[in-house]
C-alpha cells in the first residue's frame, strides 16, 4: 500500500500545486449519423415510438453504435423498437456478435429491452402503429437477460438472473444454421429448432426499446457462403452411452462437410449445431448434427441409474423407546449413491422401506427390551441396504400426569373439542418422566351435545388420567348495532337510519341480525350542535342507544408548506392551476420520506385529532422517481401528527399515515402503497419504529397509468379502528392503529404531499370529517397467529473440535438436541427471540450430524403446534495445520491448501484456524455470489485469522456486478493487500459487522454501493451488539457508484456501528457520493464515535470517467439528523470535492484537530446543526485555503483562534487577522503530507 498510497499523496500534491487534472479516461470515439451507403440500415417503428423518443443511432468512428430508445416496447403480441439491421435471405446461415454496454436501463419496467434480434418483418421507419412479427432475440427482457422468440406466441427462457445496470457489458451472439438457432450471453447458451420462423428475408441486427441507452461494440456479422451438400459422421472415438442426467460429451466426434465443388473439410464444434440431446430418461436418445439445411442423426443410449449404496445421514429424532412405544421415523434422512458415486442424493420416503425384526416398521410396536436394528432397504435395488439401532428400555409405565390442562375448559352446545395447551407426561418405573407427543395418546369423553360437567380421559399404554370441562347452552345477552348509519350531521340535516343493522348477541359471540326493531330519533335536534341519543328497541330486549353528533359545518382552510430535510424553496412548492387543480412539486433531491423523518411539499388542512376523516382525490402523476428509484421519493395523501416550521430544512419527524407512490428502499418495489410511521414522540424522531407498508398496486405510477389517462383516485380515511387506504373502488386495506396521530399535539394535518422527485396534480378533492365519539366503535382484530420457526445460527463449517450449537426460536417452547444418537440436552425451555447454546465436541475431519427437536408452547397463538425437527451437519476440517493455507483463482474445495494444490477462497475461509494465514495468490477471483465470513467464524485477540495477499502480488476479488460483496461478521480478522471490486448494484463492496477486525492496504472500487462500510450485518437493535473496535488502515476507495448515483461513498461507518472504529491513513476519491459518511438516524439512535486520522478525501461526487453524481459530494460527512456523536477527525485533508470538504452534516459534537481543506466547491468547513440544537464543536489547527472562490467557512459556536485559518469568502485569516499566504499554506500542507506518509 505504501507505493499506492504514495501515488495518491503525490497526486494530491500535484493537484493542489500544479492544477493538474486527474487523468481522464479515453474519450468516446467521434460519432456520426447512420450512413446511407452502409450495409446497415435503421428503422424505429411500432407502438410508443417517435422521433423524440427513438432518435437515429450514432455510429462512432471505432465502429461502435449507440442506440437511445425512450419509447417502444417488447410485449407479448407487439414490438416497438429502435432497430439497426441488415438484410439476408431466409435460407442464409450466419452469426452475429456484439458487446452491449449498458449506459442506461430502466430496471423496473418489464417492457424495456435491448440485444440482438433476427426479425421476419420490420415496420416502416417512423410509423408508430402496432407491429407484430416473428423474431428471435437474446438480451434484456422482463428486467433480466433472456433468450426469447415470437412464433404464434412469445416464448421466453431465462439465461442470467442479473438485472442490467449502468456499466454492465454483455457479450451476445446469435448463430443460425438452417432452422437451428444458438443464442449466447456471457457464455450461457440456449438452442432452439424453429422451422418456419422466417419467410423470405431476415432482418438481422441490434436493437433497444422503451427506456434503454446501449452502446454496441465489436459488432460482427459473418455469413457462411460455403455450399455444403452432405455431412459424414465418425462416431468411433465418441462416447455414445450415458447415465441419466449425464451431460453430452462430443470429444472424439468427427464431422466432415462435403462441398459442391468436390472438396471436404473436417469441422470443429464451432461449425455445427447439436440438437435433441436429452439424458433425463433411460432409453434411446437421438441427436442431430446440423450444418445449414444438412443434418445427420446419432443414436445414444441413456442408461438408468442404479442405487449402489445407502447411508443414514440423520437418525430419527427419536431413537430411545419404552416397551409399548410405536416406532417413529420422523427426522430420518437417507442418502443414496448411484453407480458407485456418479450421483449422490437425499432420498424421499418412497424410495426406501424400513423393517424391524423382519416386519414393516410402520406402526411397529416395541415389545422386547434391548437394542433393535432398523433396516433401510432401497426400493430401486432391494439388494442395497443399510441400518441403524434404536434402544428400548425395560422400564414399565406407572402413571400419566397432566402437567398442564387445556386453555379452554368451558364449552357451548355443539362446540368442537380444543385441547390446545394440554401437556401430558408418562412416568416410568426407572423414575424418568417423558413428555408425550399428541400422536401418542388418545382422548375420550368429550360430548358437547348436552350441558353439564364432562370428564375427559387421556389414554396411553393402558394408563389413564382425567380432567373436567363444562358444557352449557348459549344465552342471549342483548342486542347491539352491528352496522352503523351516518352518525355525524351538520346543522340543518335530519337523522337518517339508512344502513343501520341491529343484531341479537349471544354469550358465545354469535350474532343474529334482527328484522324487527324500532328507532326513536325524537331526541335528535338538527338545529343545535350536540350529541343526541337515538333509542333502538326490540321486543324482549332492553333498549340500546345509538349516539349521533350534530355540529356546525366547518370550512376547512387549506394551506401550503414545505419543511424537513433536503427541502428548499427552489425544489419544493405548490402551484394553483387555472383548471382548479393543485400542482404539488418536489424536484429531484427536494425532500425525502425516510425511515424516521420527512422532507415534503405539503398542501394540507388541520382537523381535531379526536375526529375521523375521509379524504379522496384524483391524482395525475406528471413525474415520479428517477430510474432506478432511490427509495425516498413519494407522493399522495398524508395525515400527520405534526408539521415543521415553514421553510425550515431541519430534520423533522412525526408519525404519519399515507397512501400513494412509495417504495421505502432501493430494493423494494415502487408502487401504490398504504404506509404508516409509528413510535415518534418528538420532532427529532426519538422512539421511531420505522415505516410499515402494504402494497395496493405493484405498478410504478406515472403519466400513462394515472388520472386522466387511467382512473387513479386515492382515498385515505381514519376510523376508530385505524387508517384505511383505497385505490379507486378497490379493496380497502387497513392498519389497526387509530391513535398514532395524537402524540405531539392535538391536531391532525391531512392533505397532499410530494417528496424527493414527484410532481402531481390533485383535483376533485373530497373531505368528510366525522366525530370519533359517535362513529362505529373500534374493532380490534384477532391477533394474527405466529408461524413458529427455529434458526440455527452457529457455523456449519469449522476448524475447531470444541463447538457451540446456537439456536434461536421465534416463539416459546422446549428443545432437545442430539449429536448422532447421543442426547446433549432434553426438553430444555427456550424463549422467543433468545439464543440458546449447547456445547459439543466434534469428530475431527469429519461431518458431524446434529438433530434439534423444537416443541412450541401451545399456549401461544400459533399457526401450527407441531414439533419442528431440524437436521444440521457441521463439518470439522483443518488444512495444513502449523502452516499457511494457499488459495488461487483456480483453487478448488478438493485442494489441500498447499501452494501446489491450493484451495478455493470460500473453503479456506470456512476452515482457517486461529492464528493461521490464508494466502491469496495473484490473479482475479471472479465471483457471482457474496464472500461471507460468518458470525462465530472468529479469531482471538492473541491469534487472529488472516486473509492476506501473497507477497509481491495484488489479487482482485471481483464480484462481477453479480455478487453482494464481502460480509465480514466474524471477529479478530486481519485482511491485507487485496482489491475488492464491482459488487452488485446497491450492495457495498465490503461491509464489516464484526468486532476487532483490521483491514489494511486494501482497495475498494467500482462497487454497486459504498466501497467499505461498517454497519451491523444482522437485525440487532442494541448498540452494544453493533460492530466495534475495527481499524481500517492505509486503504483506498474510489469509483464506487450506486444505481441512483446518490448513495455510494468511499468509506462509511454509519447507521448501526458501535464504538472504537477507526480509519487511519486512508484515501477516498472519485466516489459518486461522499468520501466518508458517518450518518446517524435519529430513530435508530446514535452510533459510536469514529476516529478518522491522517486520511485524504478528494474529487468525490465525480467518477474518474467524469460522471457527476446526484448525491451530496462531500469529502468528510461527519454525522446526520442532528444527533450528537463525538466523532474525531484529525491530521486529514479534503480538496476538490463537489460539495463541502469537512461537514458536520448537523452533528453538533464533532472534534476536528489539525486538518487542511482546499478548494472544495461548496465550502471547506461547515460545522452547523439545526435550530434549537446546542453545538459543542471543537476546531483546532484548521487550515482552509481557496484559490477558486467558495462560500465562507462556518463553525457555529467555535471561538476564533490564532491556530485556525478560516476562509472568509476572499481570504484565509486567523483570530488576529493574519492572512495565510500561499507559501505558508504550502508549508503547512507539506508538513501534514509528511506526517500522513509516515504512517505504516
Amino acid at each position: 500500500m505504501r507505493n499506492c498510497k504514495g501515488l495518491s499523496i503525490l497526486l494530491c500534491f500535484l493537484l493542489v500545486f500544479f492544477a493538474m487534472p486527474f487523468p481522464a479516461v479515453a474519450e468516446e470515439a467521434e460519432a456520426m449519423p447512420v450512413s446511407e451507403a452502409s450495409e446497415w440500415s435503421f428503422s424505429a417503428f411500432g407502438s410508443n415510438t417517435s422521433v423524440e423518443k427513438n432518435p437515429d443511432p450514432m455510429i462512432n468512428s471505432d465502429g461502435s453504435v449507440k442506440i437511445v430508445a425512450n419509447g417502444g416496447k417488447i410485449a407479448s403480441n407487439e414490438q416497438g423498437i429502435s432497430f439497426y439491421y441488415r438484410e439476408v435471405p431466409s435460407d442464409a446461415n450466419f452469426e452475429i456478435k456484439a458487446k452491449a454496454e449498458v449506459l442506461n436501463f430502466k430496471g423496473d419496467d418489464k417492457q424495456v429491452s435491448f440485444g440482438l434480434m433476427l426479425m421476419d418483418q420490420i415496420g416502416q421507419h417512423r410509423n408508430s402503429e402496432k407491429h407484430n412479427s416473428n423474431y428471435i432475440a437474446v438480451g434484456a427482457l422482463d428486467t433480466i437477460i433472456k433468450a426469447f422468440y415470437m412464433q404464434e406466441s412469445l416464448t421466453k427462457t431465462d439465461m442470467l438472473s442479473q438485472t442490467p445496470s449502468q456499466g454492465d457489458i454483455f457479450e451476445l451472439s446469435i448463430k443460425k444454421s438452417g432452422d437451428n438457432y444458438v443464442l449466447t450471453c456471457n457464455g450461457t447458451t440456449e438452442t432452439f429448432t424453429l422451422p418456419g420462423l422466417f419467410s423470405d428475408t431476415i432482418y438481422v441486427g441490434i436493437y433497444a426499446a422503451r427506456n434503454a441507452e446501449i452502446k454496441f461494440s465489436d459488432l460482427n456479422f459473418t455469413l457462411d457462403t460455403k455450399d455444403i451438400v452432405d455431412l459424414s459422421v465418425d462416431l468411433s472415438g465418441m462416447k455414445t452411452s450415458y447415465l441419466v442426467d449425464e451431460p453430452l460429451n462430443l470429444k472424439g466426434l468427427k464431422v466432415t462437410a462435403h462441398y459442391s465443388d468436390g472438396t471436404s473439410e473436417e469441422l470443429t464444434e464451432e461449425d455445427y449445431i447439436v440438437t435433441g440431446f436429452d439424458s433425463s430418461t433411460p432409453g434411446t436418445n437421438t441427436i442431430c448434427i446440423n450444418v445449414g439445411e444438412i443434418s445427420k442423426t446419432i443414436d445414444l443410449e441413456i442408461l438408468p441409474l442404479t442405487c449402489t449404496k445407502l447411508t443414514v445421514k440423520y437418525l430419527p429424532a427419536k431413537t430411545d423407546y419404552y416397551l409399548g412405544d410405536s416406532f417413529n421415523p420422523e427426522g430420518l434422512k437417507v442418502i443414496a449413491e448411484y453407480n458407485d458415486g456418479y450421483k449422490v442424493t437425499e432420498l424421499t420416503e418412497d424410495k426406501y422401506t424400513l423393517y424391524i425384526a423382519g416386519k414393516a416398521a410402520e406402526d411397529y410396536v416395541f415389545s422386547k427390551a434391548g437394542t433393535q436394528k432398523v433396516e433401510v432397504i432401497s426400493r430401486e435395488n432391494p439388494s442395497v441396504k443399510t441400518g441403524f439401532e434404536v434402544n428400548i428400555s425395560d422400564a414399565s409405565i406407572e402413571s400419566l400426569e397432566i402437567f398442564r390442562k387445556p386453555e379452554k375448559t368451558a364449552y357451548f352446545i355443539g362446540d368442537e373439542p380444543d385441547l390446545t395447551g394440554l401437556v401430558v407426561y408418562a412416568r416410568y418405573s426407572d423414575g424418568s418422566k417423558v413428555r408425550l407427543d399428541k400422536s401418542e395418546y388418545e382422548v375420550n369423553g368429550f360430548d358437547s351435545s348436552a350441558p353439564g360437567e364432562k370428564e375427559i380421559t387421556v389414554y396411553h399404554k393402558g394408563k389413564t388420567v382425567a380432567f373436567s370441562v363444562v358444557v352449557k347452552e348459549k344465552e342471549v345477552m342483548g342486542i347491539e348495532v352491528t352496522k352503523y348509519p351516518k352518525t355525524t350531521y351538520y346543522i340543518g340535516e335530519t337523522f337518517n337510519a339508512e344502513g343501520l343493522e341491529v343484531s341479537k348477541v349471544y354469550d358465545n359471540g354469535d350474532r343474529e341480525p334482527l328484522t324487527d326493531f324500532s328507532v326513536d330519533a325524537s331526541a335528535f335536534d338538527g338545529s343545535t350542535p350536540g350529541v343526541y341519543d337515538v333509542i333502538i328497541s326490540a321486543d324482549g330486549f332492553d333498549p340500546i342507544t345509538l349516539k349521533v353528533t350534530v355540529r356546525e359545518k366547518t370550512e376547512y382552510e387549506w394551506k401550503a408548506i414545505r419543511f424537513g430535510q433536503s427541502t428548499s424553496d427552489s425544489k419544493n412548492y405548490v402551484n394553483f392551476l387555472d383548471n382548479g387543480a393543485v400542482e404539488i412539486v418536489a424536484l429531484e433531491g427536494g425532500g425525502k420520506i425516510a425511515t424516521d423523518h420527512d422532507g415534503i411539499t405539503f398542501y394540507y388542512t388541520e382537523i381535531d385529532a379526536k375526529d375521523n376523516f375521509v379524504l379522496s382525490a384524483d391524482i395525475k402523476v406528471k413525474e415520479y422517481a428517477k430510474n432506478p428509484h432511490d427509495g425516498q421519493e413519494s407522493f399522495g395523501i398524508m395525515a400527520r401528527d405534526a408539521i415543521g416550521t415553514p421553510g425550515d430544512s431541519s430534520i423533522f419527524a412525526s408519525n404519519i399515515a399515507a397512501i400513494g407512490g412509495f417504495s421505502g428502499g432501493t430494493k423494494s418495489p415502487n408502487g401504490t402503497k398504504l404506509f404508516i410511521r409509528t413510535g415518534v414522540s418528538s420532532p427529532d424522531g426519538a422512539g421511531s419504529k420505522g415505516i410499515r407498508r402494504i402494497m395496493i398496486k405493484d405498478e410504478k405510477p406515472g403519466p400513462d397509468n394515472t388520472y386522466p389517462a387511467a382512473e387513479y383516485r386515492l382515498t385515505l380515511a381514519k376510523t376508530n379502528s385505524g387508517f384505511v387506504g383505497k385505490l379507486n373502488d378497490g379493496e380497502e386495506v387497513i392498519f389497526y392503529e387509530p391513535d398514532i396521530l395524537n402524540v405531539q399535539d392535538s391536531k391532525i394535518y391531512v392533505g397532499f404531499f410530494a417528496a424527493r422527485l414527484a410532481t402531481i396534480e390533485v383535483s376533485n378533492i373530497e373531505l368528510y370529517v366525522s366525530s370519533s365519539e359517535t362513529d362505529a366503535p373500534r374493532y380490534i382484530p384477532p391477533e394474527a397467529p405466529v408461524t413458529p420457526s427455529l434458526q440455527i445460527l452457529s457455523l456449519d463449517k469449522t476448524s475447531n473440535v470444541n463447538y457451540s450449537l446456537v439456536v434461536k426460536p421465534n416463539v416459546n417452547g422446549s428443545i432437545t438436541v442430539k449429536q448422532g444418537a447421543e442426547i446433549l440436552v432434553r426438553d430444555v425451555t427456550v424463549n422467543a427471540g433468545e439464543k440458546y447454546s449447547v456445547d459439543a465436541v466434534l469428530e475431527k475431519n469429519s461431518e458431524n450430524p446434529f438433530t434439534v427437536i423444537f416443541i412450541p408452547d401451545d399456549t401461544q397463538n400459533l399457526s401450527s403446534y407441531e414439533k419442528i425437527i431440524k437436521n444440521f451437519s457441521v463439518t470439522m476440517r483443518t488444512y495444513n495445520e502449523g502452516g499457511n493455507i494457499y488459495v488461487s483463482p483456480n483453487g478448488t474445495p478438493y485442494g489441500d491448501g498447499t501452494k501446489d494444490n491450493p484451495l478455493d477462497l470460500d473453503t479456506a475461509i470456512a476452515f482457517v484456524k486461529e492464528g493461521q494465514k490464508i494466502i491469496l495468490m495473484n490473479g482475479v477471483y471472479k465471483r457471482d455470489s457474496a464472500l461471507v465470513i460468518s458470525r462465530y467464524n472468529d479469531g482471538t485477540a492473541e491469534n487472529r485469522k488472516y486473509l492476506v495477499a501473497e507477497p509481491g502480488s495484488r489479487p482482485v476479488i471481483d464480484f462481477d456486478k453479480k455478487g453482494q460483496g464481502v460480509t465480514l461478521s466474524g471477529n479478530y480478522w486481519y485482511i491485507e493487500g487485496i482489491d475488492f471490486a464491482r459488487s452488485a448494484p446497491n450492495y457495498p463492496g465490503f461491509i464489516i459487522g464484526g468486532n476487532y477486525n483490521i483491514v489494511e492496504n486494501c482497495r475498494f472500487y467500482e462497487n454497486g454501493d459504498t466501497g467499505l462500510q461498517i454497519s451491523r450485518t444482522d437485525s440487532s437493535e442494541n448498540i452494544a451488539e453493533w460492530p466495534s473496535y475495527n481499524k481500517i488502515i492505509n486503504c483506498e476507495s474510489f469509483d464506487n457508484r450506486d444505481p441512483s448515483e446518490n448513495n455510494a461513498d468511499g468509506f462509511a461507518a454509519k447507521l448501526t456501528c458501535g464504538v472504537g472504529n477507526m480509519f487511519i491513513g486512508c484515501v477516498s476519491h472519485h466516489n459518486i457520493d461522499d468520501g466518508w459518511d458517518l450518518y446517524t438516524k435519529a430513530g435508530t439512535g446514535a452510533i459510536g464515535p469514529v476516529i478518522i486520522d491522517s486520511c485524504i478525501a478528494y474529487e468525490n461526487g465525480t467518477l474518474t470517467d467524469g460522471t457527476v453524481g446526484k448525491g451530496d459530494k462531500n469529502g468528510f460527512k461527519l454525522g446526520g439528523e442532528g444527533v450528537p456523536v463525538q466523532h474525531i477527525i484529525k491530521n486529514s485533508i479534503a480538496f476538490n470535492n463537489g460539495a463541502v470538504g469537512f461537514t458536520s452534516n448537523s452533528n453538533p459534537s464533532v472534534i476536528a484537530i489539525n486538518n487542511i481543506a482546499y478548494n472544495n466547491a461548496k465550502g471547506n468547513l461547515v460545522f452547523t446543526s439545526y435550530s434549537g440544537i446546542e453545538t459543542h464543536f471543537v476546531v483546532d489547527g484548521f487550515v482552509s485555503y481557496n484559490t477558486e472562490g467558495a462560500p465562507r467557512d462556518s463553525a457555529t459556536g467555535v471561538p476564533a483562534s490564532d491556530d485556525n485559518y478560516l476562509f472568509d469568502g476572499t481570504k484565509s485569516v486567523n483570530k488576529s487577522g493574519e492572512e495565510l499566504t500561499e507559501k505558508e499554506f504550502i508549508e503547512k500542507l507539506l508538513e501534514l503530507i509528511s506526517k500522513i506518509k509516515s504512517i505504516k
